[in-house]
């Protein structure tokens, strides 16, 4: 996978590289599925799980730059544009339509920017990621995966666990 990182006017950093390992799992989960990657930013799930054999790759940002960048970025990687979908979408919009339209993917990932900047912000990120985790689940298809993860400190590993084992 190769990227183009905008150090200067990039998010942060402009790439997020605590995410190296959890793209590994991705592509190696890939195989034959149809992926969606909601939050994709630059498309740092997206590529590895083309990299890693995903039948086709939708991919869903607010942010158009983003999805310009995550176009650029399937290019420099020599990935085939066709099987790319970059969507420019609020997230919980693109979920109420895939759910009216009965779309689904076998393998769901969403990495939202953080709902915690603070611990007194907590407890309205856990409500957030929880409606976010239910809008999710139900475009996995059955038998598919899902994974979710949180930027914030104040969010723990436990307090994702414990949102979705309900």
């Amino acid at each position: 996978a190769k990227f183009a990182v905008d150090v200067r006017a990039g998010q942060k950093t402009g790439f997020f590289l605590d995410q190296r390992d959890n793209r590994r799992v991705v592509r190696a989960h890939a195989a034959g599925q149809t992926v969606l990657n909601v939050f994709c930013y630059t498309g740092g799930f997206s590529l590895h799980a083309a990299i890693g054999g995903a039948t086709r790759v939708t991919s869903v940002d607010i942010a158009g730059p983003a999805i310009a960048g995550l176009a650029h970025n399937v290019a420099l990687s020599g990935l085939a544009a066709e099987q790319h979908e970059g969507v420019t979408a609020d997230a919980f919009d693109f979920f109420a339509r895939s759910i009216q339209r009965k779309r689904t993917w076998d393998l769901v990932i969403v990495d939202p920017p953080s709902f915690a900047p603070s611990e007194k912000a907590k407890p309205a990120a856990l409500s957030a990621y929880k409606k976010l985790a239910l809008r999710a689940l139900e475009v996995v298809s059955a038998g598919g995966r899902f994974a979710l993860a949180s930027c914030s400190s104040h969010v723990t590993e436990a307090d994702l666990l414990d949102l979705v084992s309900g």
